[in-house]
């Protein structure tokens, strides 16, 4: 079930987008970035956490959506790729070298070198290198609340936003120990309400389960958990305001790490694609008439 909510608040051009966290199931974002390149629809302002955050910041710099899917393919080792090729490649040895084994700095993967490989084609070091304006979600661990990012140099707030605990290391910035902004604002469409006229949000990490019924494994529990957590704070959000339009895809069967299976998570996204598309031609056809349909 793809679930779409909208309000009947007359629609200006100021659009703005909030990309949630996921992990793996991220990717399901491109494609809804793909629908605003489809109608030729620039976002006033874009806000990200975890995954979202860094997607969101790719598509600030100004990639098109379907340059940030061949990014995320060129860096997945996935079924299409035979073992010799991922060896020539280079692939293995680069996702290697971004593993911390002895946990030194309280986290598994180095964020650092994700965000190096993954801007090696754009470089924003400033969020006033950006396109369009961009809102990181992240939280203040020591103070135990929400952070929002949005001056200063940009790769260290998304390196904090994506700082999912256990797997990445928190981020030491002004003064502030931060980690990943899903803990607190998992789909940050709350940040877009004061500056946009429709206020889009993608969440992406409410539906879908894993392994249903059966005992859980460590890393499930723990990532699981999370999500659980996740899911009560964006419900009680949308108790409280929901955004213009909300597209929640059914993303079932993909753990936090499987960006492996991204054409698997692209292909499911299809159908909310083709409901955000909808929503949006017809808002925007509804504000060419000088209704509020």
């Amino acid at each position: 079930m793809i679930e779409v909510a909208t309000t009947s608040d007359s629609v200006t051009p100021r659009i703005g987008i909030a990309l949630g966290s996921g992990g793996a199931k991220g990717v399901a974002h491109i494609p809804m970035l793909e629908v605003l390149d489809e109608l030729g629809i620039r976002p006033h302002v874009v806000s990200g956490a975890s995954i979202g955050a860094v997607i969101g910041a790719l598509y600030a710099s100004g990639m098109a959506a379907c340059e940030i899917k061949e990014t995320f393919r060129r860096l997945a080792i996935t079924r299409a790729d035979k073992v010799r090729g991922v060896f020539s490649d280079r692939k293995l040895n680069r996702f290697i070298g971004m593993i911390d084994p002895g946990f030194r700095s309280s986290g598994l993967i180095k964020s650092e070198s994700i965000m190096a490989e993954l801007c090696s084609e754009r470089s924003c070091e400033s969020f006033s290198d950006l396109v369009i304006p961009l809102k990181v979600a992240a939280t203040d661990f020591w103070e135990r609340r929400p952070v929002v990012l949005e001056s200063g140099p940009l790769k260290p707030a998304v390196q904090a936003s994506m700082a999912l605990p256990g797997l990445f290391p928190p981020v030491e910035l002004d003064g502030r120990v931060l980690i990943d902004g899903g803990t607190t604002n998992p789909v940050p469409y709350d940040l877009l309400f004061d500056s946009c006229d429709l206020v889009v949000a993608i969440d992406i990490n409410s539906s879908g389960t894993v392994d249903s019924g059966e005992m859980p494994g460590y890393f499930s529990t723990v990532f699981g958990s999370i999500q659980v957590m996740q899911q009560t704070i964006v419900d009680a959000k949308l108790r409280t305001r929901p955004p213009d339009v909300y597209i929640r895809p059914t993303l079932g069967g993909f753990r936090t790490l499987q960006f492996h299976r991204i054409d698997e998570i692209y292909r499911q996204a299809g159908e909310a694609k083709d409901h955000l598309k909808s929503e949006l031609e017809r808002a925007l056809e509804n504000k060419e008439r000088g209704t509020d349909e």
